[in-house]
């Protein structure tokens, strides 16, 4: 009797022991999650955010899926999540683009009070290349030329066109922006004489970079290159400027904080990955992890620097 009774003990523990991660899971989430990118896909935000994405699911125990809202400079994503139920199930992509820097230039619909924070994951890289042709050997030799006659470069937008701001500022010069629609764009008017000098991520430049047709002046952030490890830093050059923007992943405000907190320690752990720092490396990024409270005062920080330097370039948008 009492061999049956241990039997049965033995037999509802390990029952138990099988059911009880299933029911941890089904209490939420019950359904797959949406991370809304607010750029096309390919792009480095899209590749980096699928790949955590790979990760994530296999912790929160259901699918997650990437759903592609490019746009107003990445600002209609933004705008799709602000406007998302609050049940967790919606959440995006975001980073100083988006919240720091449109919002001063472009007419949104939202602001940083609109949303739940959760961690960011990775920072983008930027470094500043002249064609092979061109004398500037130095970020100093590009700033002397400023100096001395019109000196033009090429880029996308901010925060790439506030660094040279910056630079601008901090020398006592003046560059003037030529804006393309897109960073391989800005490459190409750079190859052709177009434009002086272009500013850019790795994915952009790395082809023209490794085939010899540009040359790097600098890293515009404040590590080097692993391809260019011998290429210092602007600050390394005695420029005190950094370009920095980083990508994180946010919500609707109104998450419940029981489940704020799930997706929380979700994406921190899938942050932690191997395999995606290694994603990352490959198009020119960093992993760099926030907690939910750092980024957000990241974020709150940076528009309010954003704010007087867009207006002192023009870029800013009247009120």
């Amino acid at each position: 009797m009492q061999r049956r009774t241990l039997i049965a003990q033995g037999l509802a523990t390990g029952a138990a022991a099988l059911v009880a991660p299933s029911i941890a899971r089904a209490a939420w989430p019950e359904r797959e999650i949406t991370i809304i990118v607010q750029y096309g896909p390919g792009g480095s935000t899209d590749v980096s955010t699928r790949a955590i994405a790979a990760e994530a699911e296999k912790i929160l125990g259901v699918p997650v899926q990437i759903v592609n809202r490019p746009g107003g400079q990445g600002t209609v994503g933004v705008q799709t999540v602000a406007a998302a139920r609050p049940d967790g199930y919606t959440i995006g992509t975001t980073g100083l683009a988006g919240l720091a820097i449109a919002p001063h230039m472009l007419d949104v619909t939202y602001k940083s009070d609109d949303f739940t924070f959760l961690p960011s994951f990775a920072r983008y890289l930027y470094g500043i290349a002249v064609r092979a042709e061109s004398p500037h050997r130095t970020i100093m030799d590009l700033v002397n030329a400023a100096k001395a006659r019109r000196t033009t470069f090429g880029a996308t937008g901010a925060p790439n066109n506030i660094g040279m701001f910056d630079i601008a500022r901090v020398t006592g010069t003046r560059f003037q922006f030529i804006p393309f629609g897109s960073g391989a764009e800005a490459v190409t008017a750079t190859l052709g004489g177009h434009v002086d000098a272009v500013i850019q991520n790795p994915p952009e430049m790395l082809p023209a970079l490794e085939s010899g047709r540009l040359r790097l002046l600098a890293s515009a952030s404040d590590i080097r290159w692993k391809e260019y490890p011998d290429v210092p830093t602007l600050r390394e050059q005695g420029v005190d400027v950094t370009v920095d923007s980083m990508i994180g992943i946010i919500g609707p405000k109104g998450i419940p904080q029981d489940r704020a907190e799930l997706l929380s320690r979700a994406f921190l752990e899938a942050a932690r990955k191997p395999a995606l720092a290694e994603i990352l490396g490959r198009f020119g990024m960093v992993t760099s992890i926030m907690q939910p409270a750092e980024f957000e005062s990241t974020i709150r920080a940076a528009f309010d620097r954003f704010g007087p330097q867009l207006r002192e370039a023009g870029l800013a948008r009247r009120r």
